[in-house]
């Protein structure tokens, strides 16, 4: 191995971890909506946002919709894609959020070094790469499972769940 090689990151391994970290995070939404009240599920924590459910329901598929997003997918589509993704009672809601993660590992387990490396365009002008755009979706990820958590507290409602491990 030379010098330089030993200086550039393993985006094959990087995607492992990515992919271990956002598992966490995944699982410990889960748990979040699991002990969320239905009847808080209506909540909003402003005029003109989303409601808790629809928060969770954003959430569940945000891996796929990101994903997509990643690979260059128009605004219609993804309007539409968001049609197509209503998913409403909990036990709805959480296969979302396997689906929605199952899709995202399992493209992104093919993936080449090139693959990592090229740059794809968000229909909005974000430019990142493949690497770049699985960070992304972490982050997303992270945001709004951050939002949920802080909007429950807030609520008073006692969320028992590790945010990170």
């Amino acid at each position: 191995m030379t010098e330089k090689n030993k200086s550039q990151p393993n985006k094959i391994h990087d995607c492992h971890s990515v992919l271990n970290q956002l598992k966490i995070a995944v699982d410990s939404a889960k748990e979040m909506l699991q002990q969320t009240p239905e009847s808080m599920m209506a909540w909003q924590p402003a005029e003109g946002k989303r409601n808790l459910r629809e928060m969770f329901v954003h959430l569940s598929i945000l891996c796929e919709a990101d994903l997509l997003i990643s690979k260059e997918a128009s605004s219609k589509h993804m309007q539409e894609y968001y049609q197509r993704q209503q998913p409403f009672s909990k036990d709805e809601i959480l296969g979302a959020f396997d689906r929605s993660f199952e899709f995202l590992t399992a493209a992104v387990s093919d993936y080449t070094e090139d693959d990592w490396k090229r740059e794809t365009t968000s229909y909005w002008g974000v430019c990142y790469s493949g690497y770049e755009w699985l960070l992304e979706i972490l982050g997303h990820f992270y945001h709004h499972r951050g939002q949920l958590h802080a909007f429950l507290t807030i609520k008073g409602c006692r969320i028992n769940v590790s945010l990170f491990q």
